[in-house]
This record gives structure tokens, C-alpha cells and sequence, in this order.
């Protein structure tokens, strides 16, 4: 499986691995509908990521202080703030750099492209997290894609986020 997949590139049987806004591109682009050209990074990228930093383990710490379900907004908030730092400093690993960089670049190049997130049971029939998770616009370069890519998966983890999964 790939970590990143062009959108043209996508089918059905993705939907676990891209989420359901990739997906949709995808349908439109099977129609002839003009969509710009995009990359889905997939949740493989993500969970090799926290395993390969090692973050997947201080996660579950951070999130194990207390039951979820019990936590006030203001200790959501805090967490929240904690899982933030710790992806603004954790960089990806330089093998998982080595693997998306050449896919960004052939897609992408120098031009400005949107990081967004199209995570799986984002938006389902009974959750919809539309515009709780952070986009970028004009992100150009590939390493500011990849350090954008990293903000977008810190957003999964914001105190909006957390509050909406906990109600």
C-alpha cells in the first residue's frame, strides 16, 4: 500500500486509508469533472509516522491521564495544547521523508497546493467534523508541505476536536 496516492490513483477499496473527502475527488474525477490535482497522503503515512517517533506511544500516555469521557473542556483544552507541541516537535522521520518527498515533488513542484485533512470517520452519517480540522492554503515547497501535513494531523488531536468526539 502506498503512503501517498494521486487521486486518479484512488478506488473504492481506498476509503479506509484516504477518508471520504479524497474519495469524493476521486468520483469526480472518474466522471470528467475537472478537479485540481491532488495527492492523498494516507493514513498509512500517519500511523507509520507516530509509530516510527514514536508519538503514537506518548499519545496514548497523554491520553490515559484521565478517562476521556470525564475530562472538562479545560483539561481537554490543556491536552490538546501537550499533543500539539508534541507534533510541532517531532518531525518526520528522514525514511518516511524519503518516501513522500519524491511523490510531493513529481505532483507538486513549486505550486501552490491546499493541505487539508480527509480523514477516515471524519464525516460519517452520524459525525460530521467539517471545519474542525485545520487547512492551509498556498502552501508552496515541499518541505513546507510536509510541515503543514504535520499540522493538519496535530488538528485531529485540537480541543475542538476532542470536545466534538467527546459530545
Amino acid at each position: 500500500m502506498s503512503l501517498a496516492i494521486p487521486f486518479e490513483q484512488i478506488r473504492p477499496d481506498d476509503a479506509r486509508i484516504v477518508g471520504g473527502k479524497a474519495l469524493a475527488l476521486t468520483r469526480l474525477v472518474a466522471e470528467g469533472i475537472p478537479v485540481p490535482a491532488g495527492l492523498c497522503v494516507s493514513t498509512l503515512a500517519y500511523r507509520r509516522y507516530l509509530s516510527e517517533t514514536r508519538l503514537g506511544l506518548r499519545l496514548r500516555r497523554e491520553l490515559r491521564r484521565k478517562p476521556f469521557e470525564d475530562m472538562r473542556w479545560e483539561e481537554l483544552w490543556d491536552t490538546a495544547l501537550r499533543i500539539r507541541a508534541m507534533f510541532l516537535n517531532t518531525p518526520l522521520s528522514s525514511d518516511l521523508q524519503a518516501e513522500l518527498v519524491p511523490m510531493i515533488d513529481r505532483q507538486f513542484a513549486e505550486r501552490p497546493v491546499v493541505v487539508r485533512s480527509s480523514a477516515p470517520g471524519e464525516d460519517t452519517a452520524r459525525t460530521s467534523f467539517a471545519g474542525l480540522h485545520d487547512s492551509f492554503v498556498n502552501v508552496r515547497g515541499t518541505a513546507s508541505i510536509l510541515d503543514h501535513i504535520r499540522l493538519v494531523w496535530a488538528s485531529l488531536w485540537s480541543d475542538r476536536a476532542l470536545l466534538y468526539r467527546q459530545e
